[in-house]
Order: structure tokens, then sequence, then C-alpha cells
């Protein structure tokens, strides 16, 4: 994994957890553990996503000839969902 810093906006994450709890029922108390979650959350992706662009594209064709941009989203996710590195279903 990249050993560079991950720095979060704090003002832009305050303004996207302000506005997702808008559309929820979010209680004063549970607050912070909804901002915890939702930080959590975005690291998580934020981690997986740079383990995914570290990992060879090329991984993922069976073709050689197909391009990893010229698939369909379906194409696409059911070809990562095939690494265990990416699968929902890896624990």
């Amino acid at each position: 994994m990249n050993s560079k810093k991950i720095h979060i906006d704090p003002q832009e994450f305050a303004y996207h957890f302000v506005d997702s709890i808008s559309k929820g029922d979010v209680s004063k108390a549970n607050m912070q553990t909804k901002a915890k979650e939702q930080l959590f959350a975005y690291l998580t992706a934020y981690v997986l996503i740079e383990q995914f662009n570290t990992s060879e594209a090329s991984e993922f064709l069976d073709d050689a000839s197909k391009k990893v941009e010229d698939l369909s989203m379906k194409e696409f996710l059911r070809l990562v969902s095939q690494r265990s590195d990416f699968s929902p279903l890896k624990k």
C-alpha cells in the first residue's frame, strides 16, 4: 500500500455528513457515532480503491485484446468480484 498520508478536507467531510444526516433521523446523542461510522466507511473505501489502483488492471481480463475502459460496468464488476482481494463475500 502507498505510504502517503490521507488528507480529508474537514469542511468538505462535515458538509457531506450534515447533508447525509438531513436525509435521516439522527439524534444528537447518536451524531458522533454516525460521524465515526461515515468516516470509517470513507477510509475503508479509500484504502480499498488505493489497493485496487495499485494492482494490475490487466489481471481482470481474460482476453488481452480487451481494455478495462471498454468494459460495461456489469462486466467490470463481475471481473472485480471474481478476484478474492475485492470480492464482497471475502471475510
